[in-house]
């Protein structure tokens, strides 16, 4: 796997601080003392929903690009720089399936790890923000930029083959916050 090598800044060589430093997820400069650090990347995803029948329907994108390509996800993506992650989900859906969103309601953040030869090992981890709502009234879904397509499947017959182990956790924290305020069940608050 790639790894980040040179300063932004000065283009020195950058080098890990040493064991038993107090910020060990940096890499440092030592020309220029340029701290680069290793966060996770701001990214968010919907779990768009609807009733048909009676039963929740989630939409998923299948994926157009690696990693995991072919593969269903969640749509969504990163944020760019200073961007709102309400507005961020709005674009994502906009840009990868040409609708409106509304209702966008926070219910869970996750830790994904975006492996690719080509990102590199400091850049993979991503905090993604999973949004439940729905589309707005008419939309058409049109599949654009990274999505091959796009389905609506039934919340209890989802395809194994969804791209990331944070999607599976966050569509698990959906069900669960559905079956807690289901007709019949035990729940306090």
């Amino acid at each position: 796997m790639k790894r980040y090598a040179f300063c932004p800044v000065c283009g020195s060589p950058l080098d890990r601080p040493a064991d038993g430093a107090v910020h060990v997820d940096l890499l440092a400069c030592a020309s220029c003392r340029f701290e680069f650090w290793q966060n996770s990347k701001p990214a968010v995803s919907a779990i768009i929903t609807r009733i048909v029948g009676g039963k929740h329907h989630l939409l998923l994108s299948r994926r157009g690009i690696e990693p995991c390509k072919g593969m269903w996800d969640l749509p969504g993506g990163f944020l760019t720089n200073g961007e709102r992650p309400e507005q961020g989900l709005a674009r994502e859906i906009r840009e990868e399936l040409g609708a409106s969103v509304r209702g966008q309601t926070l219910l869970t953040v996750e830790i994904a790890e975006y492996v690719r030869e080509d990102i590199a090992e400091e850049a993979r981890f991503v905090l993604v923000l999973f949004y439940v709502c729905e589309l707005d009234p008419g939309a058409v879904i049109t599949p654009m930029d990274d999505v091959l397509e796009a389905r609506w499947f039934p919340l209890n017959e989802l395809p194994v083959e969804v791209a990331f182990s944070s999607d599976r956790r966050a569509i698990d924290a959906f069900k669960k916050k559905l079956n807690a305020h289901s007709p019949g069940s035990a729940h306090t608050g």
